[in-house]
């Protein structure tokens, strides 16, 4: 609870950080900046009519005294420590009045960029208002009316888009403005520094960022107001015509009339999943049948375990749905959420930058469409809930809410005994029953039925709607589970369950093998494809061993080119002693020693060459300076540290956790390469320069061994699985 009252402040903070403060504070920013540009205007434009006034008195100065043959001594300025006489002295006028006036030209066109900031910012933070108060107004009217929820939001699906465009634009172009504003004194200067040049370089890279973020996010957003056509819902199981199930039909259809319902137009029957209605594109499978309008869908397995008034519960509440449209009001939806999830994911795709991290320049942008979707989400989800409790008593008004309230408990109860059985059959479909529908019902009887209130709930196994707590519903029908009702929840289904379900049914028999036939059938499908990849990632090493070799040579030319150039430097200092009196001895012999160290370590390390880093075995992995050979399944992780820039040129720190059963490996006699930490369970060992391979493709050669070792011990124990 408390985790959960900071993260809800964490992200009201960070709201209204990035949607209200940060617009205000650039706003800020831009008044301030209107306010100092007009007095550096004005101290231009009064510095420039000196300067004209100087060189004017200049001109005729020295103009008079070239008239008269002599020199214009009076004619001075003094600059940088120099003193210019003369025509020096007007030419340094002439260039100061022309500095000037590049100034006021550059401050004439800085003036003009503190209100470009005022406005995109005053434009930024109009938007975040206008967004953070008009979906929570939109959010609490669509509480109250489901034609409310569905006209605000779809108005915000159309016109989402658009605000966060401008929003991220007039982000880009107020950043880019107040950026210049301040960047532009440096143009100004004469004879830039270093510091300066770095700071314009920083100036251009982050209007250059911000001008590139917003046109992607634009672009990202130019399809996000198309149509969207929702996925088929893909659903297992057969569709049962008025033919094939006379009595389901005529069971349904009283069912329906009684409620006041609509009927379905298909019923489709199955072995998973639980019960639920849906109006929108369906596709069934394996049989590939495609179809629209209103559907029930019924999971088999749970109609023998359910009395008849539990059953009829269900089947009502379902029906129920079709009463309020739910079906229908749901898919509606569809096409809003997608459109705002779109837009969302263009913001966040344009600020993505090269280290994951989210754009400063879009996020106000994400962070609001976060808002609206938390909005859209509560207002959904308050309906959602208000149906279910609306379904529920609809299912409770046909039969009962006692038989409402045991339906409700009794499909958790049952729960175990179907997962069981399906799962024994998905695991293993060679031996598993020809008719699951009764071969679940025969372990229920055997076993007996769980009880649904000692284990922790889960939600209802439903493709569409957010179904509310089981206690919350019960409390909603007026029931509190005793002892008593707890009892005929776990009571065993009777007998006679397996021929009440199969009289719904022409051919009843045939129909529950077909399904499940389907049901085998797919689970050997997904079998052989999942063989089919651990054998080719069993295959992807040979048999054969490869040797990760790392090279000395860079590093031994290095340091003899080093030591090369010290005893140059050492002869140059005794040939040329007279320049160094006193020092030329101990300099020399300290570039001579250095030289020498330098050449010993270089010549060691040619002579050395290449040596194996690591030698991968399909079974095991031998490490440079270990005394044994680590087996892959002995590894529990490993971990990669690239030493110094690019990973192509450069070491690398590779590190192997063993597992906790793993026996622990020693140094190997003379080797110092490897480091065993026992503590951590950690065997490092350090490369100088790999031969003929990266540091990436190196890792990728180590997955690929560690994946191929684990899809053959997979293979391994399914053929002893299938051999026993």
């Amino acid at each position: 609870m408390g985790q959960s009252v900071s993260n809800r402040v964490r992200e009201a903070f960070i709201l209204v950080l990035t949607t209200l403060i940060l617009p205000l504070a650039v706003l800020a920013l831009g008044i301030w900046e209107l306010q100092r540009a007009p007095g550096q205007q004005a101290e231009n434009k009064t510095a420039r009519a000196e300067v004209a006034a100087m060189l004017a008195d200049l001109e005729a100065a020295t103009r008079a005294a070239t008239a008269s043959g002599k020199i214009a001594w009076e004619t001075q300025i003094r600059k940088d420590g120099r003193l210019y006489v003369g025509e020096a002295a007007v030419g340094l006028a002439r260039e100061e009045l022309t500095r000037l006036d590049r100034v006021i030209l550059v401050e004439s066109i800085r003036a003009h960029l503190p209100p470009v900031v005022i406005v995109c910012a005053a434009l930024v933070l109009a938007i975040s208002i206008l967004m953070l108060l008009g979906s929570a107004a939109l959010g609490w009217a669509g509480r109250q009316s489901r034609d409310a929820l569905e006209r605000g939001f779809g108005f915000v699906r159309r016109a989402l888009p658009p605000l966060l465009g401008v929003q991220v634009v007039a982000t880009a172009i107020g950043v880019v403005a107040a950026v210049g504003f301040e960047a532009a004194p440096l143009v100004e200067l004469e004879n830039p520094g270093t510091r300066d040049m770095k700071l314009v370089l920083v100036a251009v890279v982050v209007m250059g960022f911000s001008l590139w973020t917003a046109g992607k996010a634009v672009y990202n957003l130019r399809h996000t107001l198309a149509l969207f056509e929702p996925d088929p819902l893909e659903i297992d199981g057969r569709s049962v015509s008025r033919a094939d199930a006379p009595g389901l039909w005529q069971w349904i259809d009283a069912l329906a009339d009684r409620l006041g319902a609509l009927r379905p137009d298909q019923i489709v029957v199955g072995l998973t999943r639980g019960f639920f209605v849906t109006s929108g594109p369906k596709l069934l499978s394996p049989g590939g049948e495609r179809f629209e309008g209103r559907t029930l869908y019924l999971p088999l397995p749970y109609l023998p375990l359910l009395r008849q008034d539990e059953a009829e519960a269900i089947i009502g509440h379902e029906l129920g749905h079709f009463t309020g449209g739910d079906t229908e009001y749901s898919l509606r939806f569809v096409p809003i959420y997608a459109g705002v999830n779109r837009s969302l994911a263009a913001m966040v795709l344009a600020g993505r930058g090269g280290d994951g991290s989210d754009g400063l320049i879009t996020r106000p942008a994400v962070e609001l469409g976060l808002f609206v979707m938390d909005r859209f989400d509560r207002a959904v989800l308050h309906w959602s809930r208000l149906r279910e409790f609306a379904a529920d008593e609809a299912g409770a008004r046909i039969t009962s809410s006692d038989a409402q309230a045991r339906a409700l408990l009794r499909t958790g109860a049952v729960e175990g005994r179907i997962d069981e059985t399906l799962g024994a059959a998905f695991q293993n479909p060679e031996n598993a029953p020809a008719d699951l529908v009764a071969a679940v019902f025969a372990r229920a009887c055997e076993i007996g039925l769980d009880d649904p209130m000692a284990t922790e709930e889960t939600p209802q196994p439903h493709p569409t709607d957010t179904h509310p707590p089981t206690h919350q519903r019960l409390s909603a029908l007026g029931v509190t589970p005793g002892p008593a009702l707890l009892a005929e929840v776990t009571a065993l289904p009777a007998e006679d369950a397996m021929a009440r379900v199969s009289a719904l049914f022409a051919a009843p028999d045939q129909l529950f093998r077909d399904l499940t036939a389907d049901f085998t059938g797919g689970a050997r499908e997904t079998h052989r494809a999942h063989r089919e990849s651990l054998e080719t990632a069993a295959g992807a090493v040979g048999a054969e061993a490869i040797v990760v070799q790392d090279s000395t040579r860079a590093g031994g030319w290095a340091l003899g080119i080093g030591g090369l150039i010290f005893a140059a430097i050492a002869i140059g200092v005794k040939l040329q002693e007279a320049q160094f009196p006193g020092d030329a001895d101990l300099l020399a012999g300290l570039c001579g020693a250095i030289a020498v160290v330098f050449l010993l370590i270089g010549v060691g390390l040619l002579i050395r060459g290449e040596k194996p880093f690591v030698t991968l075995h399909p079974d095991a992995l031998v490490l440079d300076g270990v005394d044994r050979p680590i087996a892959w399944q002995e590894i529990e992780q490993v971990g990669y540290r690239v030493v110094g820039g690019a990973h192509n040129s450069n070491g690398l720190r590779f590190s192997v956790f063993l597992a906790a059963d793993a026996p622990l490996p020693s140094r190997a006699k003379g080797a110092r390469r490897a480091k065993i930490n026992r503590k951590q369970r950690k065997i490092e060992i350090a490369s100088r320069r790999f031969r003929k391979m990266t540091a990436q493709e190196f890792a990728e050669l180590i997955d690929r061994y560690r994946i191929a070792d684990h899809a053959r011990t997979l293979l391994e124990r399914q053929d002893a699985a299938a051999a026993a």
